[in-house]
C-alpha cells in the first residue's frame, strides 16, 4: 500500500517479475476494500500517507480476523529506528527502506511466509 500510484504499481510489478501475486491499494481504506475475498500472506505498508499512515493501518489489520496473523512490512523512506520503535507497536514484522534493490524486499517477504 503506497499514497503514491506510480510507486505502488512499479512495486506491484517488481514483485510480479519475481514470481509474487501481487495487489495494491493508494489508502488504509483502499487496503481493506482489497482483501475482502483474498487475504495476502504479506502486507507491504507505507508509513507516510494522508489520513491514515501505515502505523494505523497496521493496527486496524492486526485487530480483523483474516489478517490477525499476516505478515506486515513496513516500506518507508523514514528512518529505521523510528519505525521499528513505532512499528513493533502496531504489529509490523519487518522493514525495508525505499531506495533498496526490489530483491531487498522480496527476501524479507518470502522470509516471512516461510
Amino acid at each position: 500500500m503506497d499514497d503514491n500510484e506510480a510507486s505502488a504499481e512499479g512495486l506491484a510489478a517488481a514483485l510480479a517479475a519475481d514470481g509474487l501475486e501481487t495487489r495494491y491499494a493508494l489508502s488504509g481504506v483502499d487496503a481493506l476494500h482489497a482483501i475482502d475475498g483474498w487475504i495476502p500472506h504479506v502486507i507491504v505498508l507505507d508509513i507516510s500517507m494522508p489520513e491514515h499512515d501505515g502505523f494505523a493501518t497496521a493496527r486496524v489489520l492486526r485487530r480483523i480476523p483474516p489478517t490477525r496473523n499476516v505478515g506486515i512490512i513496513a516500506f518507508t523512506a523514514l528512518g529505521e529506528d523510528y519505525v521499528r520503535t513505532q512499528g513493533l507497536r502496531a504489529g509490523f514484522d519487518g522493514y525495508c527502506q525505499k531506495g533498496n534493490t526490489p530483491g531487498a524486499l522480496v527476501h524479507l517477504i518470502q522470509r516471512l511466509v516461510h
